[in-house]
């Protein structure tokens, strides 16, 4: 009888982690789509740096799980010790399109809002990597590829608000519901990876440290956003540079 109940094993296709970042980056491609791609002639110069650059950082895993999958395993070094430069690139964007979104004064606590969200998704993207590298130099490549993937992930989220305003907006009419649609997207997500790694017997930290902080969010993003010290650092953000 227990042969009868035993769980199936998971399809082979599903254990390679290339398709959860191709994946990923579709829903990306897809959100962004009306804002960007489909406008890349008429956007200014800091909102395609900091589209470009973060899409480029997505499409590396997948690039790089190539490399490895074909054996050019000196080249997918070359290319993941470069990155670094990639994702310097991606972070000063975004840290400029903040700025800008911050000095708007329509929807001013949504905006606050995604400002807390993106500055502590820039952090843990940061930490993430900084981990990956060490986790390289240690030959640990089972916390490096969770680490990059983590790294992959974040901007999911902010495609997802824009996704969810497409595709239902009956359930999403709006940016405020829609960030936090996106954030129990987030966390279906994570599940989804974590209950797979548990099947699989390897199970690491990144997962349930990145669902722990989208958990995190959909708690304290409006607490934080209404708070005068953060308005207070907001505006003094506002005006650096």
């Amino acid at each position: 009888m227990a042969t009868i109940f035993r769980a199936r094993p998971m399809p082979r296709i599903f254990r390679e982690w290339w398709v959860y970042f191709l994946i990923a980056f579709a829903l990306v491609a897809a959100g962004f789509w009306p804002t960007l791609f489909a406008v890349l002639t008429t956007t200014d110069a800091g909102h395609l740096i900091h589209g470009l650059s973060a899409t480029a950082w997505m499409s590396l895993p997948i690039f790089q799980a190539w490399l490895i999958k074909t054996r050019r395993r000196k080249l997918h070094r070359t290319i993941g010790w470069a990155s670094p430069a990639l994702a310097l690139v991606v972070v000063l964007s975004g840290l400029y399109i903040l700025q800008v979104m911050v000095r708007r004064t329509e929807d001013y606590l949504l905006n606050l809002k995604f400002l807390f969200m993106d500055l502590t998704g820039l952090a843990l993207f940061c930490l993430f990597l900084g981990w990956a590298i060490w986790a390289a130099l240690k030959r640990d490549l089972g916390l490096h590829l969770r680490l990059i993937g983590c790294t992959a992930l974040i901007p999911l989220e902010a495609a997802m608000e824009r996704l969810l305003i497409i595709a239902v907006p009956f359930l999403t009419p709006n940016f405020d519901t829609a960030l936090y649609g996106s954030l129990i997207f987030m966390e279906f997500v994570l599940a989804v990876l974590i209950v797979g790694e548990v099947a699989l017997r390897r199970l690491r930290w990144p997962f349930p440290f990145m669902a722990a902080y989208y958990a995190a969010m959909f708690v304290f993003a409006t607490p934080v956003a209404s708070s005068p010290y953060f308005q207070s650092f907001a505006r003094s953000f506002a005006q650096l540079g």
